[in-house]
């Protein structure tokens, strides 16, 4: 597989009979995967060979979406008359076309996954891209790197968690993600999109604590049954008692207590 994006080789000929258009005269990317497969991108339109082959005209381009679910490969859908013009991460680098499309048509990406995923997806982009020095002029100071190492990590062990876990760590780590960014003072789309997705998790975080408010006032027998314990009876208790019971919770529903400690800060913090 090697991309073009100057001189061509000959084999562009060949590439241009398979599956692109005689009528081509200038071609600003070319991948070329093998003799049957790859891809070719002139000002006016895109060709492509892989699982099927397709073209289009630019002008007709009207959404790009990227999307990456947990234990999934990654996806590039261009949409083009309410059609879905799909690519896989084992086809292609996405990178590259994206940046020569963007050259040639303005267009703003989408990512329609759910919000964890997004998070995690767009969490990923970010961090290794100030992994890779892509943003300019910044430097981090030695807490900012073991932050990055960390988050990186929790990255790397998010395939492996449950999706209760999942969530937790997703709820947690875009605050992390988000501070760090904001400390860089770094910019991109998508750090945009990642602000967003904060967003959206936190008018989650809203209406299920609105929820668990009217629950409780409704349910306190019921809370008590299933948790074992009396809220109205919480002020009575001794550190120690209080601490076993944490212990009690954490064991139940299978967090840690780091976890727990953390959300529980999260909450109290967003409703003062």
């Amino acid at each position: 597989m090697k991309l073009y994006e100057e001189s061509m080789p000959a084999s562009i000929g060949n590439a241009i009979y398979q599956y692109g258009d005689n009528s081509i005269t200038k071609i600003i990317q070319y991948l070329e995967v093998d003799d049957e497969h790859g891809y070719i991108l002139t000002p006016d339109a895109f060709y492509y060979a892989f699982k099927t082959k397709g073209s289009f005209l630019l002008k007709d381009l009207t959404d790009v979406m990227i999307r990456k679910v947990r234990h999934q490969e990654k996806e590039l859908i261009l949409v083009v008359h309410g059609i879905h013009h799909m690519f896989y991460a084992h086809d292609f680098d996405f990178g590259d076309l994206l940046d020569a499309l963007e050259d040639q048509k303005a267009f703003t990406i989408t990512y329609p996954m759910a919000l964890d995923d997004r998070i995690l997806y767009l969490i990923d982009v970010i961090l290794h891209d100030i992994d890779d020095d892509v943003y300019e002029d910044t430097t981090l100071n030695d807490l900012q790197k073991e932050q990055l190492n960390s988050y990186l990590e929790t990255v790397k062990n998010a395939e492996s968690l449950d999706d209760t876990h999942f969530h937790i760590e997703m709820e947690l780590l875009v605050d992390h993600v988000m501070d760090l960014c904001n400390a860089l003072e770094l910019d991109s789309e998508e750090i945009d999109a990642l602000a967003q997705a904060q967003e959206e998790m936190n008018q989650q975080e809203d209406q299920m604590f609105d929820s668990f408010k009217d629950m409780y006032a409704q349910n306190k027998d019921k809370i008590k049954d299933v948790t074992g314990i009396d809220m109205d009876d919480l002020q009575n208790k001794s550190p120690e008692e209080l601490n076993s019971m944490v212990d009690d919770l954490c064991t139940r529903f299978n967090i840690s207590k780091d976890q727990l400690t953390e959300l529980a800060s999260r909450f109290a913090s967003k409703h003062k």
